[in-house]
């Protein structure tokens, strides 16, 4: 029980992290360069991260400890991405 009890803090922490770049993404103004189909997919990626957010909550909400671990996965390889892409 209380690996359950660490592995959900751990996630909600980071979670917590990657909402706080969703809700940045989310207040940015679509950049004026883009062409016609690039302003629709900043659209499409800002729907998506949403998406996942959601996604990461409900699977850190369900009490298996299989789901917090596959939540912790992917809420770790998104962070990663993120600064991969923020530094390149």
């Amino acid at each position: 029980m209380n690996t359950i009890k660490i592995l959900s803090g751990i996630n909600w922490l980071l979670i917590g992290v990657y909402g706080a770049c969703v809700i940045w993404a989310l207040l940015q103004k679509a950049n004026p360069a883009n062409d016609a189909g690039g302003g629709e997919q900043e659209a499409a990626l800002k729907g998506i991260g949403v998406f996942l957010l959601l996604a990461l909550a409900g699977l850190n909400w369900l009490p298996h400890l299989w789901t917090k671990i596959v939540a912790l996965l992917v809420v770790a390889s998104l962070l990663l991405i993120i600064r991969y892409i923020s530094t390149n």
